[in-house]
């Protein structure tokens, strides 16, 4: 027993230290772990009646949430016989008597039921609980009046057996502050055997034998109060607090933030994809409009003294490229035809690039591309003194730089008939 009550008291030391106060937060992790520490006294209802005894032990408890929590129990006392209950025609003939040094462990399960009813209390709340147990038990037994005939079949047996109970009741608990608990409870205890008091109703053949024909299982009814400590830093508490797990109030600002800025992107997107559908519709107009000219070049060049034709340098040359395509080349084909039919023409190459890299690189690439353009003219046999090139770099473009599409337009190599 000494020992016993030394480890209650390390129990409630450790507890006791273990709790540290925090500021409470609507959305901080609730302490779920407590102990407990509890006495009352027990009755027996048994073959032989027992006085009110003391008990006495600790809990450990699990608030899943504020309807319901898992308990494990420790207890232990005695069990000793009502002084009253001797040879006076009140059923124990024989004067027997008994005494039990028990030790108790169970695991119940509690459910909050003004939670259940609606209510949001976190002052007071009642509890049902049910569960199952061991009782280790220490019997002595004693019979006072031996004298009588078929008295020896009603010797009782004095053992260490151990028992399965069941045990259901009911509590009241409340909340005195963010780390203590007070409650009450009423529990009734039934045994599987009847080996608790010693004493069997109706032995046969073998009174010897404990786990001989038990003919009715013993219980006992245990009041009993105590506090509840709770263990963990937090300042809330399972038992009373919903736990709504929390939110990062920065994580939702930013979030937020970035739908915000998501729906300006969007909307910058669809303007973008509008202006490149009508850059494309330009595009394709620019194609159809070059490839109809020069379809009508040689006529043109008989009839008007002066034809200007715009080819996108994206046909003629591949990206920061001034060599020419070999598909580009049925189209310089059509230029090379026209000037050999009107000798008297004379042709300008000029060269335009967009603004992507260094100003001095593109005016340099202009000029390497016009260059190109008129060299092919040449080995296709156009006299090199009816060409002069000229590269104007980025310094004109037909738009601004402000898409792909628009430096799409402003790439392009012009030749100017005269």
């Amino acid at each position: 027993m000494k020992t016993f009550y030394k480890l209650l008291i390390v129990a409630l030391t450790v507890s006791l230290l273990s709790v540290t106060a925090v500021n409470a937060q609507e959305h901080e992790e609730p302490n779920r772990l407590s102990i407990g520490l509890l006495g009352g006294v027990t009755l027996g209802h048994m073959n032989i009646g027992t006085e009110y005894d003391p008990t006495f032990g600790f809990n450990l408890r699990y608030a899943a949430n504020p309807t319901f929590a898992i308990q494990t129990n420790f207890m232990m006392g005695e069990f000793t016989t009502h002084p009253e209950d001797g040879f006076d025609g009140n059923g124990n003939y024989f004067d027997r008597t008994f005494e039990n040094s028990y030790f108790t462990t169970s695991v119940t399960s509690q459910i909050n039921m003004l939670r259940l009813l609606g209510s949001t209390s976190e002052t007071v709340n009642v509890y049902a609980n049910v569960g199952l147990g061991l009782i280790f038990n220490d019997v002595e037994t004693q019979m006072g009046n031996a004298n009588f005939p078929g008295a020896d079949d009603f010797i009782g047996e004095d053992h260490s057996n151990v028992a399965m109970f069941n045990t259901f009741g009911a509590g009241l608990r409340l909340n005195l502050g963010s780390r203590i608990d007070l409650f009450a409870q009423y529990d009734f205890n039934i045994s599987n055997s009847d080996v608790i008091d010693g004493h069997r109703t109706r032995p046969e053949t073998d009174p010897t034998d404990i786990d001989l024909n038990r003919r009715n299982t013993d219980n006992w009814s245990a009041m009993t109060g105590g506090i509840q400590i709770k263990l963990g830093s937090s300042s809330r508490d399972g038992d009373w607090h919903t736990y709504r797990p929390g939110v990062d109030r920065t994580a939702v600002n930013r979030l937020e933030d970035q739908i915000a800025n998501l729906e300006e992107r969007v909307h910058d997107n669809t303007a973008r994809v509008d202006q490149n559908e009508d850059h494309i519709r330009a595009l394709e107009q620019r194609m159809d409009e070059m490839e109809r000219r020069l379809d009508n070049l040689e006529q043109m060049l008989e009839d008007m003294d002066r034809v200007e034709l715009t080819i996108d340098s994206d046909v003629l040359f591949a990206f920061d490229s001034s060599t020419i395509r070999e598909t580009a080349k049925p189209t310089l084909a059509k230029v090379v035809r026209s000037l050999a039919q009107n000798p008297e023409k004379n042709l300008r190459v000029a060269g335009h690039t967009c603004d992507i890299g260094a100003e001095s690189y593109n005016q340099g690439l202009s000029e390497r591309r016009a260059e190109s353009v008129k060299r092919y003219l040449v080995q296709s046999g156009i006299n090199a003194d009816r060409i002069t090139t000229v590269g104007y770099g980025e310094t004109q473009p037909l738009v601004p730089n402000e898409s792909e599409e628009a430096r799409q337009l402003n790439r392009r190599v012009e030749l100017v008939f005269d």
